[in-house]
């Protein structure tokens, strides 16, 4: 009989094919369930380390190769596909916890990533909760259909691991959540137009004015949306996104305000009014990640980071949800978390400039992967993303930690240059706040090449 070599940390075990058709049918089962439907690289990211495996060749399984070989990268990219392989690990680690304690629960073969490495660790035998504790006794299934039904399902394992490893799975997912946007859209718009058509105009109000939140410094187009906003409240009081848009608006201008008395004044009243979309819209991703944004400003972390998941998991694609829990990740300190939201390759949909390369920047100078931060920055310009000071002080303090002084240097000038007066000190104190490490690095990087008076 064909025997097959299963790493599992420090043990190797002979896997029999029975073993192996197992492992495809449970490998199938995960990427096919709903908790992965909108993550198609993690599906190959799974498939790929599995099918390694189970061809004997689980020593092979390094960072590098699946940056090759699932993300496209390239071997000399400095770095930047293994930072994104570990933010990819992280992300695929809560898929899979999530579908083992859903639907996956009764499973009897079960694959993990432990933490520290990305070879998987496979489970036979799992014990699943009784049965009839919950819906009373299982009738057997007869062992020839038994052992039917198994090869049926391992066929079509086969089937689908090849498909997804091939990319079939990728491109078209993209091209299905494209026309299901457009059709979730349509819907709702012709939904409302029941409802009357001043609550279409509100929708449509709130949904531009969410596209202007970048860059966030720019405290006069934050104003307009905000009145954009409230325009949107007063035409149709019972929808969650003008209150969900003036949230995150007031909770940005309260934490960029000098006057604490104001701020706490703006903050209060973000509260508010996140609290109100919620309660118009409990599983509207925008409103969820408001109030995420909105425990963020609070400096509360805990709960800050908790709601951005929420917003996430009902919005896993909409490009202002997922900037919205990228900055409140930020500064609640968890650049893992922003990393993973602000993935170039994650897909995204929406309108309106979005913030992702910058918090992604940002999270590779947190992480410490310099030049993926360095190539961020520096092409956004060209790449059509915004740019702003901030943008240049953190582009100029990885070039300082990177050893590239001269770029460093050119960086900062061009801040001053093109932004006079901003307070760099004052943001970078301010916004990592909570991490003292970078914003040590990000102080020392402008004392270094401060102008000469």
């Amino acid at each position: 009989m064909a025997t097959h070599k299963l790493a599992q940390g420090t043990v190797k075990k002979e896997l029999t094919s029975e073993r192996v058709d197992q492992a495809r049918t449970a490998l199938a089962k995960v990427v096919e369930s709903d908790v992965f439907a909108a993550s198609p690289r993690l599906r190959q990211f799974l498939t790929y380390v599995v099918e390694e495996t189970l061809s004997g060749h689980g020593d092979r399984i390094r960072g590098k190769a699946i940056a090759v070989e699932v993300y496209g990268r390239r071997l000399d990219d400095n770095g930047g596909g293994l930072s994104l392989v570990r933010v990819e690990a992280g992300r695929l680690r809560r898929l899979l916890q999530e579908y083992y304690e859903g639907e996956g629960e009764e499973d009897e073969v079960r694959i993990q990533i432990p933490s520290g490495g990305y070879k998987p660790k496979l489970t036979f035998g799992h014990a699943p909760p009784s049965f009839s504790e919950k819906v009373g006794p299982k009738k057997a299934e007869p062992s020839g259909a038994q052992s039917a039904s198994r090869r049926w399902m391992a066929a079509i394992g086969v089937l689908a691991t090849a498909l997804i490893t091939g990319g079939f799975f990728a491109a078209n997912l993209r091209q299905e959540a494209t026309h299901t946007a457009a059709d979730e859209s349509n819907a709702k718009l012709a939904a409302l137009r029941e409802r009357s058509m001043a609550s279409v105009q509100a929708t449509n109000l709130a949904e531009q004015a969410r596209g202007m939140f970048f860059p966030l410094f720019d405290l006069k187009r934050q104003e307009v949306a905000l009145n954009t906003f409230r325009h949107a409240i007063d035409l149709d009081p019972g929808l969650p996104g003008g209150y969900a848009g003036a949230a995150q608006v007031l909770a940005l201008l309260a934490y960029l305000s000098n006057d604490a008395t104001r701020a706490s004044d703006l903050v209060a009243e973000a509260r508010s009014m996140a609290e109100k979309a919620l309660e118009r819209g409990p599983t509207d991703g925008w409103a969820n990640a408001a109030m995420g944004w909105t425990f963020a400003v609070e400096d509360n972390p805990d709960e800050a980071l908790r709601r951005a998941r929420i917003a996430v998991d009902l919005s896993p694609e909409d490009g202002h949800v997922l900037d919205l829990a990228g900055i409140a990740a930020l500064i609640s300190n968890d650049p893992t978390f922003a990393a993973e939201v602000s993935d170039p390759e994650r897909p995204r949909s929406g309108s309106g400039r979005f913030g992702a390369n910058n918090i992604w920047g940002a999270s590779q100078l947190m992480l410490g992967d310099y030049p993926a931060c360095i190539e961020a920055f520096s092409l956004a310009a060209e790449r059509g993303f915004p740019v702003s000071a901030p943008s240049l002080m953190l582009l100029a303090t990885a070039y300082h930690a990177n050893g590239e002084p001269e770029a460093a240097r050119q960086a900062i000038d061009e801040m001053h240059r093109t932004w006079p007066g901003f307070p760099a000190n004052k943001v970078a104190s301010r916004f990592f706040e909570h991490a003292p490490e970078t914003r040590s690095r990000v102080l020392d990087t402008l004392e270094a090449y401060k102008p000469k008076l």
